[in-house]
């Protein structure tokens, strides 16, 4: 696995956050987004010293409990085929995350997790994805663990710090399970309690690359 502790300074980590936040509201339902502009209104411009005053209390989205396959508790999500081109900053942003990884088809989805909200261990569906994925790690500090599927002693966590991006590739997606975790300490160091946005880039599998190009031609 590759890691960039701190890939983004924080200007970038709030262009990125910003936009995503965006995308991620502007689906939430008429009350939604009039509660959040209400709230908006009301409170004093915050200082731009960190990430997390970008984000609203938790009560001003609407957090999905479960997920589906009972992996996810407590998030918004969405894929993304398109980022506003007004949003100053952004290309150059995405530019860079993009010089990280190989240029082949690839799928971008967004994930928000509640300050309650967690990713329990599992291990990625091969059927369904390429053979890396990319992570980038924007608010509340949390670790990831990642757990042998066959081998429970062969495991480790690593902290994920806001501006981080990490990439997994082949064995460490699929022979290990992964989660985020709610809240704890590692290496001396308290982590949790807030809310954490990730942006997740996946190449896409060989089959829907090709249904892909069909559709496009």
């Amino acid at each position: 696995m590759t890691f960039y502790p701190n890939f983004f300074s924080l200007k970038e980590q709030r262009v990125l956050l910003s936009a995503s936040l965006e995308k991620l509201n502007a689906s939430e339902n008429r009350k939604s987004r009039r509660r959040q502009r209400d709230y908006l209104a009301s409170r004093a411009a915050p200082t731009p010293s960190s990430t997390e005053d970008l984000f609203l209390p938790d009560e001003y989205y609407t957090f999905e409990e479960g997920h589906f396959d009972g992996v996810i508790r407590r998030y918004r999500e969405m894929h993304v085929s398109s980022w506003h081109d007004d949003v100053p900053g952004l290309d150059h942003v995405l530019a860079r995350l993009k010089s990280v990884y190989p240029d082949e088809p690839t799928q971008t989805h967004i994930l928000h997790l509640a300050s309650d909200g967690e990713i329990l261990p599992h291990v990625d569906n091969v059927e369904a994805s390429g053979s890396w994925i990319l992570g980038v790690s924007l608010g509340n500090m949390r670790s990831m663990r990642l757990e042998n599927a066959e081998d429970p002693s062969d495991s480790y966590e690593m902290l994920l710090p806001s501006g981080s991006v990490y990439i997994q590739r082949d064995a460490t997606r699929y022979r290990y399970k992964h989660s985020i975790l709610l809240r704890g300490v590692l290496g001396g160091v308290e982590y949790g309690g807030g809310q954490r946005l990730s942006i997740m880039i996946r190449d896409r599998h060989p089959s829907t690359r090709q249904s892909n190009l069909s559709t496009n031609i």
